[in-house]
């Protein structure tokens, strides 16, 4: 039997026998790593054999050929020679497609059972030019699927891992993602998305590929194995947060120690905020006074200026929305472990126009405190540290009356960064901190060149006269619903509901209020990121349709209306049923619901006809929202409800643009790409980025956020990557970064996403990067976007 070979030895043999330019630019890395990372690790026949309780080998990719079982789609492959029989695969990614990578795909699934607690491990290595955000789907039992995605800086190496059982793995902790279960030097890959409950214990397929590249990437990967994760860390979530809501088991740049150091940092960016002598070149409301001038109307408008859309300023000159969004304390609590046993603190008011997750951290709860109880010991061990209900900062206690998701369905919150708020600027008066926060953040606002407040802009901010914002709303109440099959936030709402109509008039009147007719309120974005369909296939797509055919006119006005138009179109059943190629036996039975959500296919006809009731729904919907806004303040821009790429039917966007001033969309990618974007020519319209951002796993959360950056520094160059390329699209107005402050690191009580994605720790400390990068895009903002002069 030949002697073991290990990574180490391996790559030694190439350092000395490859030729230097290959030694330089593929090999060093993975030298560097193989001694850092992977120590000794066997690969050779012989040590799998003998290892088979703690390591399945997929590939090494050491024969003269790529596995059959591998195979690309939309990405270039090409087997990489290390040294004689030792080779790894390089992919190189596409940017004209949305996803490009690997499948692999074995005849019989893989067996990791017998490994116990274990993991998918690959040693990658970024030989490109620029950071890549590297997903991996795995396939378990049933064909269910979970995807983690990392951040990979350009020239790394490093050993990624994909946790398929272990402690814990299958709990609630009530964040998106939590530190390691157990001990490795390999890098762990975030969840993205939702966390699913799979049985991995068979391993059907797995793909490694990237998403909608706005850069040119590439990666060499090597060494795919499932590997066993021995003794798990049973305290990976105990103590895990400080006094201040930061991680108290790691250091950081920007951790702070003291009260002493917050405050003193608070004078040195007061200090530096009196010296900034704002943008030059710019009207009042940060429009472009060096430009063309156009019609004043003393409001926020478009037009389309060339081949351009633009916004308008009031004072008439061309504006660029560059905002943040979520300014506000909403979203900074998390829950602590408590619940109260006093009932009283859980009413709901069914008049009330806020939802949950927008309510402030507000209340007296005195009474409510001496019922406390520990109702999650879990979460509530995360915490060093929380003040007595006597202690000064026990004002940052609130109530959460309900949870999107999560272990905890209602219960105590606190908030840290409300708490740090006062550490830092004092009280010197009741909350006198929200009000110097308020000033502060008015003036970073400027100070980093943003022209714009973004969608959840705390109405604190609505009289302001320094930064233009968008103001927000939700209609919510008892009105009927329907379902698209789809329903990520909740189902959607029948607008021909009377009751809709009314809660639609509600809403918009308490907005108008506290507007007051505010030329400094650019628009109002009502409802979020809806779960309207998608493109494809038919039943995701006419989800909505389909759901309102299936109930009775009784519980359904839509289906009162599709009833009655399909009756107004056919006359006869039997011309729908030849329509259709259904059977139908009268329009009572259609009247009292036909079900066809499982159907295998559906007839051109029929969804050309389903095509037609969805474009008739969501007419209705914003022909109604957009009524009630332009009632009462019409003045101000209706610009939509926030789409998702993920959730949004063609007709929901073409309602839009008849109904709404500008089409608004949440977009999650590096960057506006040609690929998704290249509707936006045929619907000319102005169009908005409600929401977009980028995190890292640096300064302690566990989950950077929905894209990832290998550091701070790489978070920075892909925020200008990302607005510059919204900058340069002629029909994208303006672009919202989402959002203001970091989100708690054990959760948002709202459904316990804990994003590394503030321009402000948790400890309202401005990330110096992004504050450099938000400035040198806002320098040429227009010059950019009106002279086509990129810096």
């Amino acid at each position: 039997m030949n002697k073991p070979t290990t990574i180490t030895e391996k790559i030694l043999k190439i350092i000395f026998v490859k030729k230097p330019d290959f030694r330089i630019s593929i090999i060093a890395p993975f030298m560097l790593f193989a001694l850092v990372a992977c120590g000794s690790q066997n690969l050779d026949d012989d040590r799998k054999k003998t290892t088979q309780a703690k390591h399945i080998l997929v590939t090494d990719f050491n024969n003269t050929t790529v596995p059959s079982y591998i195979k690309p789609f939309d990405a270039k492959t090409e087997l990489v020679e290390l040294s004689h029989n030792n080779n790894a695969l390089n992919i190189k990614f596409s940017t004209k497609h949305s996803s490009s990578g690997i499948t692999i795909i074995p005849d019989l699934p893989w067996s990791t059972s017998e490994l116990g607690n274990n993991a998918f491990m690959v040693d990658v290595y970024n030989n490109g030019k620029y950071a890549t955000m590297l997903s991996t789907n795995i396939t378990g039992m049933t064909q269910k699927t979970q995807r983690r995605t990392v951040a990979i800086d350009a020239g790394e190496t490093v050993t990624l891992y994909f946790e398929l059982e272990g402690f814990e793995l299958d709990h609630d902790t009530g964040l998106r993602d939590t530190p390691p279960s157990f001990i490795t030097s390999a890098r762990k890959m975030p969840i993205r998305g939702s966390k699913e409950i799979i049985d991995f214990s068979q391993v059907y397929a797995i793909k490694i590929y990237t998403e909608t590249q706005i850069n040119p990437t590439e990666v060499t990967i090597d060494n795919l194995r499932f590997e066993a994760t021995g003794t798990p860390n049973k305290q990976y979530v105990t103590h895990i947060v400080d006094k201040f809501g930061q991680r108290a088991d790691i250091d950081f740049d920007l951790k702070v120690s003291s009260t002493e150091e917050l405050k003193h940092l608070a004078d040195e960016e007061r200090a530096q905020l009196k010296r900034s002598e704002g943008w030059p070149g710019r009207s009042q409301f940060g429009g472009w006074k060096e430009g063309e001038k156009f019609k004043a109307t003393g409001f926020f408008r478009t037009q389309k200026v060339g081949d351009k859309w633009s916004l308008i300023d009031p004072e008439g000159y061309l504006y660029f929305s560059s905002g943040i969004a979520n300014s506000r304390m909403s979203n900074t609590s998390t829950f602590t472990g408590i619940d109260y046993k006093d009932d009283s603190v859980r009413f709901i008011d069914p008049l009330d126009v806020t939802p949950e997750d927008s309510q402030g951290i507000s209340g007296n709860y005195r009474n409510a405190q001496k019922t406390s109880d520990v109702a999650n010991q879990q979460r509530h061990n995360m915490f060093e540290w929380f003040p007595s209900y006597d202690d000064e900062l026990a004002n940052h206690y609130g109530y959460r009356r309900k949870a999107h998701k999560g272990p905890m369905e209602h219960g105590e919150v606190y908030s840290f960064y409300q708490a740090n708020l006062e550490r830092r600027y004092g009280e010197k008066t009741e909350q006198s901190y929200l009000i110097d926060w308020h000033d502060i953040t008015l003036d970073r606002m400027v100070d980093w060149g943003f022209t714009s407040f973004g969608n959840w802009t705390d109405p604190m901010f609505y009289d302001n006269t320094k930064m233009p914002y968008f103001a927000n709303g939700w209609i919510i109440g008892e009105f009927k619903t329907l379902s698209s099959g789809f329903d990520i936030w909740g189902k959607m709402p029948d607008p021909f509901d009377p009751e809709f109509v009314r809660r639609a008039k509600i809403t918009t009147e308490v907005i108008a209020k506290e507007v007051n007719d505010s030329p400094w309120c650019v628009g109002v974005f009502i409802d979020n990121e809806m779960s309207w369909g998608g493109a494809a296939p038919a039943i995701r797509r006419y989800g909505i349709v389909f759901d309102a055919l299936s109930k009775s006119v009784d519980e359904s006005p839509a289906k009162t209306v599709f009833v009655k138009m399909l009756k107004d179109k056919y006359k006869k059943i039997s011309a729908l049923n030849i329509a259709w190629d259904k059977n139908i036996k009268s329009w009572q039975e259609l009247a009292q619901g036909v079900n066809y959500k499982k159907d295998a296919s559906y007839n051109k006809t029929l969804t050309n006809d389903v095509s037609w009731l969805l474009q008739t729904y969501a007419d209705e919907y914003f022909k109604v929202v957009r009524t009630a806004v332009k009632e009462v303040m019409p003045n101000h821009m209706y610009v939509g409800a926030r789409f998702t790429t993920w959730g949004t039917a063609p007709e929901a966007r073409d309602a839009a643009k008849k109904y709404a001033d500008v089409v608004s969309y949440n977009y999650y990618r590096e960057g506006i790409d040609e690929m998704t974007w290249g509707f936006l020519e045929a619907l000319d319209a102005p169009v908005i980025i409600g929401e977009f951002h980028i995190g890292s796993t640096d300064v302690g959360h566990p989950n950077p956020g929905i894209i990832h950056a290998p550091n701070q520094k790489v978070r920075a160059d892909m925020f200008k990557t990302y607005m510059n390329s919204a900058i340069d699209n002629p029909y994208i107005i303006g672009a919202h970064w989402f959002q203001y402050i970091d989100a708690p690191l054990t959760g948002r009580a709202h459904d316990g996403e804990n994003y590394n994605v503030g321009f402000v720790t948790i400890t309202d400390i401005p990330f110096p990067d992004l504050v450099d990068a938000a400035k040198d895009v806002h320098k040429n903002l227009y010059q950019r976007r009106y002279l086509n002069k990129p810096q």
